[in-house]
């Protein structure tokens, strides 16, 4: 792909992240899709990262800026910040939207991919990939994202409202008429909220979700990642989880369906779905699986899961929690 076809920007999160950095930072340079800038927010890293970093933006002016993140932290307050930063940018035009982490691998072709699927639509679009799992050390496991879990959110992505199971970040990329939908303010960073499941909704609210079923990243497990595997349980594990880690479940659960209420709340504009959504949610019980039932949401081929967030929902668990509790910024 020419690299004067069309102009994109990669905003990245990093935090201590001087061991895989320099790997992740050569996967981009080696993009077959040259036509890019880079802005990167670090969240205070206490190591190499940023001498890492400098080193590398003195090199290519592609590298555009390097954001001190002081005010909020973590990895989706971090990523909220380089979000923000771009949005302020006067006068930014860019075409396709990307998203990295410190300590993955894009293999070369990601962005072209991804960006000859985006190029055709013509209402708000964002695609993403499957993910290849390495160890820490780099090594392939032979294992996918597609192995653990089976969310459905092309052919139905109201799924994602209702699901932690959401679309990695690392492998999105989305056009500009999605940015131009998103909303982000300085609240949007604080409440822990996942960006890439908040760019999703979007993109499942207002215009189409697209997945490529290949792997476009390598998926470095160190033990640090601020999102895990999704759990691929059997019956007996699924049943053994829900008694031992039911506090932790509520939570998830309540994390999940606050956002959606804070999502909902942000929108310039409403349909049916948002505004039954958060019905649904601020009443629970048989409100919330009539919803459910109207729109066919299901977050797993498993039986056992699909009751178990009824019964979250019916029995209204998710309310009795801090997480849901929460009061809205508005």
């Amino acid at each position: 792909m020419k690299s004067n076809q069309a102009k994109a920007v990669i905003m990245m999160a990093t935090y201590n992240g001087e061991k895989y950095i320099e790997e992740q930072i050569k996967s981009l340079l080696n993009q077959t899709f040259t036509n890019w800038d880079l802005y990167i927010s670090d969240d205070g890293s206490s190591d190499q990262t940023l001498s890492i970093l400098n080193k590398y933006k003195s090199r290519d002016h592609r590298i555009k800026k390097i954001l001190h993140h002081t005010m909020h932290h973590g990895a989706f307050n971090n990523f909220f910040n380089v979000i923000n930063y771009v949005k302020s940018i006067p006068n930014e035009s860019y075409d396709y939207f990307f998203y990295c982490d410190q300590d993955d691998i894009w293999i070369d072709k990601k962005m072209e991919n991804e960006i000859q699927c985006l190029k055709k639509e013509t209402r708000p679009a964002l695609c993403y990939s499957d993910l290849e799992f390495i160890t820490e050390e780099g090594t392939d496991t032979d294992s996918k994202m597609s192995d653990y879990t089976d969310i459905d959110v092309t052919s139905n992505p109201y799924n994602l409202f209702f699901s932690c199971r959401y679309i990695w970040g690392t492998t999105m990329a989305h056009n500009r008429l999605l940015w131009e939908r998103m909303y982000v303010d300085e609240n949007t960073g604080k409440y822990n909220i996942s960006h890439d499941n908040y760019v999703g909704k979007y993109a499942a609210l207002f215009g189409k979700i697209i997945f490529i079923n290949r792997p476009l990243v390598l998926y470095r497990r160190t033990g640090n990642n601020v999102s895990g595997t999704p759990g691929n349980y059997n019956k007996l594990g699924l049943i053994k989880r829900l008694f031992t880690k039911l506090p932790l479940i509520f939570n998830q659960h309540a994390a999940i369906y606050w956002e959606d209420i804070y999502f909902v709340n942000t929108l310039n504009v409403k349909n049916k779905f948002s505004v039954g959504l958060c019905d649904a949610l601020n009443s629970g019980g048989i409100k919330a699986l009539r919803f459910l039932r109207k729109y066919g949401i299901r977050t797993s081929d498993s039986i056992i899961s699909n009751t178990s967030i009824k019964m979250i929902l019916l029995l209204n668990l998710y309310k009795h929690t801090k997480t849901f509790n929460r009061k809205l910024p508005f």
